[in-house]
């Protein structure tokens, strides 16, 4: 005999709900040491890596490969090192783009995997009296804290340790680097995963956004030309640079980490190809210039990356023609932007592509900065381009480029909606319902029948 009554379910109890998440500041604290420990251990394996491959560690010990790990890593915060009495100044921007990657990766895995930024604003808005949103920002600043100063701490303590070594790095410029890296990296990463930097965006005018959009969209076709110039200049002077390496005599292991050496610095050599294209160019050692108009080169060192240098003397008259390159890249780059964009009149159009190329100018002499730095002490102690000329160049440039940009891309939307719109059409209307048919005539009225009338009251 079975029964029949039903057995009532359980419903669920506090253990089956959902833990509550972590605090943002504490994944913070927890992601600013994570980041950094990342970063220290790819250097210190490649490093690793270049020892073993350089003689099978026949020389030295592993204590002294992870040590110049630690020292590389040191340098792509910007730190300055002294070799055997030389001072190399100039940071190897591969590594500073790796150290950037994994802070903003560990910054916003921090917010993804902790509680909920509305929640937390809700607390403190609570606590405080003030608004949610801006409870959500000051939950936000105290992570982006907490990660600075965890990702600091590390970088003090590397610096002290790696001070002992023979390349003696400036603590100070690294935890200087440090800061930056982690408050601007971490700190938007943080900004991202949380969901506050599209609430940011959500509140802030539309103007704004296509200034933004449009100046990293011309920055990104400038580094663009500049990546294709280098590559190209790399490919003219390919048999010279492989002769310099042959010269060199190096075993396969020392060829391979010399290779590795050259991609660290490519984006640097990419930045120069920039200031190249935007007329000021740069100086390779102390009264040397390299431009699209001259060239003063002297003696430079035997490296097979500086192949691509052009030869001393006059330049062909077309390489002027060069300059318009950062204009054209801030027109297409504001053009494509504002291509999705509905057309607003002239004057607005023209003012928000010449904010985005005067913006984008601004970005590119920021990283343009980056690339310089001493590679000895002499002649050496001069290798860069000029700031001041770059930016006066670029900000001039490109802010023509993008105003012209956006003028023309905006005539042609607004040409686009006069003839296209389909009220603007006669042929595309509806027509009225019945139009163009014949109008339908009441039947007659039946035998016997009288026609009724309508009376109207």
């Amino acid at each position: 005999m079975s029964s029949l009554i039903t057995r009532p379910t359980p419903g669920p109890t506090a253990a089956d709900a959902p833990a509550p998440g972590r605090p943002i500041a504490f994944t913070a604290a927890l992601a600013g040491l994570a980041a950094p420990v990342i970063g220290l251990a790819v250097c210190m394996s490649v490093a690793l890596t270049g020892w073993f491959l350089a003689d099978a560690g026949a020389h030295g010990n592993t204590t002294d490969a992870l040590g110049v790990g630690a020292v590389a890593w040191l340098v792509g915060h910007g730190a300055h090192v002294v070799l055997s009495g030389t001072p190399i100044g100039m940071t190897p921007l591969a590594v500073t783009m790796i150290l950037v990657l994994t802070a903003f990766r560990a910054g916003r895995w921090a917010a993804r995997s902790s509680e909920t930024a509305s929640s937390e604003a809700r607390t403190s808005g609570a606590a405080s009296g003030a608004a949610p949103e801006a409870g959500a920002d000051r939950v936000l600043a105290g992570a982006v804290a907490s990660f600075t100063g965890a990702y600091v701490v590390v970088a003090v303590v590397v610096g002290v340790l790696a001070s002992r070594s023979a390349a003696d790095p400036s603590l100070g410029r690294a935890v200087l680097g440090a800061l930056l890296v982690a408050g601007l990296s971490g700190g938007s990463g943080l900004a991202v995963g949380s969901g506050r930097l599209g609430a940011w965006l959500d509140r802030a005018p539309a103007w704004a956004g296509d200034v933004l959009t449009g100046a990293l969209a011309g920055l990104l076709w400038l580094l663009g030309a500049g990546a294709v110039l280098v590559a190209v200049s790399l490919l003219v002077s390919f048999n010279e640079a492989a002769n310099v390496l042959s010269g060199l005599h190096l075993s396969a292991g020392d060829a391979v980490s010399y290779l590795v050496v050259m991609a660290l610095f490519a984006p640097n050599a990419v930045l120069l190809g920039v200031s190249y294209l935007a007329g000021p160019g740069f100086a390779f050692g102390t009264g040397t210039t390299v431009s699209s108009t001259a060239v003063s080169l002297g003696v430079v060192p035997a490296f097979p990356l500086l192949a691509a240098l052009p030869d001393d003397g006059p330049t062909p008259g077309w390489l002027r023609l060069l300059i318009a390159v950062p204009a054209l890249a801030a027109a297409i780059g504001v053009g494509t932007v504002l291509r999705g964009r509905p057309p607003v009149a002239h004057d607005l159009a023209a003012l928000r592509g010449a904010a985005a190329g005067f913006l984008a100018g601004v970005l590119t002499t920021l990283l343009v900065s980056l690339a310089g730095g001493p590679l000895g002490d002499g002649r050496m102690a001069d290798v860069g381009a000029p700031v001041a000329e770059v930016l006066v160049f670029t900000t001039g440039l490109m802010s023509v480029g993008g105003l012209l940009g956006a003028v023309l891309v905006n005539a042609w939307r607004r040409r686009g909606e006069r003839e296209w719109t389909p009220e603007s059409r006669p042929e595309s209307r509806p027509e009225p319902v019945g139009a163009g048919e014949p109008a339908a005539t009441p039947p007659p009225p039946a035998d016997g029948d009288e026609p009724t009338v309508e009376v109207l009251r």
